[in-house]
């Protein structure tokens, strides 16, 4: 088969196994073919709380992965409708307004489940006037308790760390990243090496010898999680980072070989993150994110944001595997915010072609952040031969110039959509009609109506054997997770609170530069 014709028919047989979940890939996680045993996952009864972060994950993706995964990969179910199906599980509602805003961004959101107060837009475990809020992982950790935080964007990202940091300011990521120092999670997986590497840290502060000097074994690859996976060493904490930004979306995870065995998949890096922590015998927290969901949404970039989903919910297989062997752990799984309006668009008469428009999605062989760059300084014509290679969509001349437009110096884009200029183009071309048919065929049907975050309320879902215990109602707010983890570890406090009438003298808003500058650095 000629190498064009391989990336026609999309992915491999290796890559369909992965996306099923029928079988572990390499020996770092049999959990996912639901081989692992008791005598695999190791460790003791003590409690465990695994809190499961899809961010930026509206449930019109989480319907999408749904589709996806039992419509066109063949897998009977989706983890998270299995759960929601199951009668032990507990299913709510959650408001996520931040004190500064009814639109929150992950930051305060986060810090509202780490720490059970509200904060504005931007800061971490902090009140506005820059109190430090305690975190349930620090009460945790001075209890004994192993730590963890796994994530696919930059660990020092604003929802990994609003668990340990009390920055005021999320941006500040060289100055988070020694706040991971100081507190020693027992556990840290995820992206973002450039916060820890000398040669790219402002002040050229080593950070990876700090932390080997600190006790860590500091793993760089895919390769060396494995054999850190074999040896599992009791006496040393693990710092693992495996991008100097963000990790690779999944989807081009798998269709990029190079990118896919050089960075682990969320569920392997959970599966090591389990292994390592379960072994405490006071028992442990993780944190576990799907963080770039969100980043794909505000770029607009359906197959994107579906496919990171379908990489959370094989994180979920492994993480539900763990839990049959050690049934003394609860199970959150949430989301932040939702993001960008995104929507399955009914489609065609009767809307009996919603399903097969969806599915138009699935040829797709790289994420928009992958295509986008090769699009600079082409003509519309080279655009739409390079849009086809990747998507197998025909674009029709009118909207090759419309990309052409959007990547030209002083284009004027739509007020408040600021970053994402070609992609969000070409996520709206893909998700219309190919006006040069006729009649007019609609390539995809997902739409969005913006970059931004949205205000909708999200989903919580709580399984585990003291589910029901926690007494959660149907609707919530975001720091009542907070009480959540409080009450299973038996843990009284509470922190600091502030109204918004007094946060006000606190917030400033950004300037417009500032706010654009701050969207950049958020995917880049």
């Amino acid at each position: 088969m000629k190498k064009e014709d391989s990336r026609k028919e999309g992915m491999s047989r290796r890559d369909a196994l992965k996306i099923l979940g029928i079988g572990s890939l390499i020996p770092l996680i049999p959990a996912v073919s639901g081989q692992a045993s008791a005598g695999y996952w190791g460790g003791s009864d003590a409690p465990g709380l695994i809190f499961l972060v899809g961010d930026g994950m509206p449930l019109g993706v989480t319907r999408a992965m749904h589709e996806i995964r039992t419509g066109h990969f063949g897998a009977p179910d989706s983890q998270l409708y299995a759960l929601l199906r199951d009668r032990h599980t507990v299913v709510s509602y959650m408001g996520t307004q931040s004190l500064s805003s009814l639109v929150t961004d992950s930051a305060p959101a986060s810090a509202a489940w780490s720490t059970g107060s509200h904060t504005a837009n931007g800061m971490l475990a902090a009140l506005p006037d820059g109190t430090p809020l305690k975190t349930i992982m620090e009460i945790l950790d001075e209890r004994g308790l192993s730590t963890g935080l796994v994530t696919t964007t930059r660990v020092t990202h604003a929802t990994p760390a609003a668990w340990v940091s009390h920055n005021t300011n999320r941006d500040l990521e060289d100055a988070i990243a020694v706040d991971y120092l100081n507190f020693e999670p027992t556990v840290l997986l995820g992206g973002g090496s450039r916060h820890f590497d000398p040669a790219k840290r402002s002040g050229g502060r080593d950070l990876f010898a700090e932390f080997g000097t600190a006790g860590y074994d500091v793993l760089r690859t895919r390769a060396s999680l494995e054999s850190y996976a074999a040896a599992l060493p009791n006496d040393r904490k693990l710092l693992g980072l495996f991008n100097a930004s963000h990790m690779s979306y999944y989807l081009d995870r798998l269709n990029n070989p190079a990118l896919g065995d050089a960075e682990p998949t969320l569920g392997e890096m959970a599966a090591v993150a389990l292994k390592k922590l379960s072994r405490n015998r006071k028992g442990f927290i993780l944190q576990v994110e799907a963080g770039r969901i969100d980043h794909a949404a505000h770029a607009n970039d359906a197959w994107g944001s579906i496919m990171d989903c379908v990489e959370m919910d094989l994180a979920l297989e492994v993480i539900l595997n763990y839990m049959k062997w050690h049934p003394n752990t609860l199970l959150i799984i949430t989301s932040d915010h939702g993001n960008s309006g995104w929507g399955i668009n009914g489609t065609g008469p009767s809307y009996n072609d919603a399903a097969t428009a969806l599915k138009k999605y699935t040829p797709i062989t790289a994420t928009l952040e992958t295509i986008a760059p090769q699009l600079k300084k082409k003509t519309p014509s080279e655009i739409q031969s390079i849009v086809k290679q990747y998507t197998t969509f025909d674009i029709a001349g009118f909207e090759a110039q419309m990309i052409y437009d959007s990547l030209q110096p002083g284009f004027k884009h739509y007020p408040g959509d600021f970053s994402y200029l070609a992609e969000t183009v070409l996520g709206k071309i893909l998700a219309h009609n190919d006006s040069a048919a006729n009649p007019p065929i609609r390539r995809g049907n997902v739409g969005f109506t913006s970059n931004n975050h949205t205000a909708e309320d999200q989903l919580v879902v709580i399984y585990g054997s003291a589910g029901r215990a926690m007494g959660v109602p149907g609707y919530v707010d975001n720091t009542d997770l907070f009480k959540v983890m409080c009450k299973f570890f038996h843990v009284r406090f509470t922190n600091p609170t502030m109204t918004s009438t007094a946060a006000k003298p606190y917030i400033r808003t950004a300037s417009r530069e500032e706010w654009e500058r701050h969207l950049r650095l958020h995917v880049s």
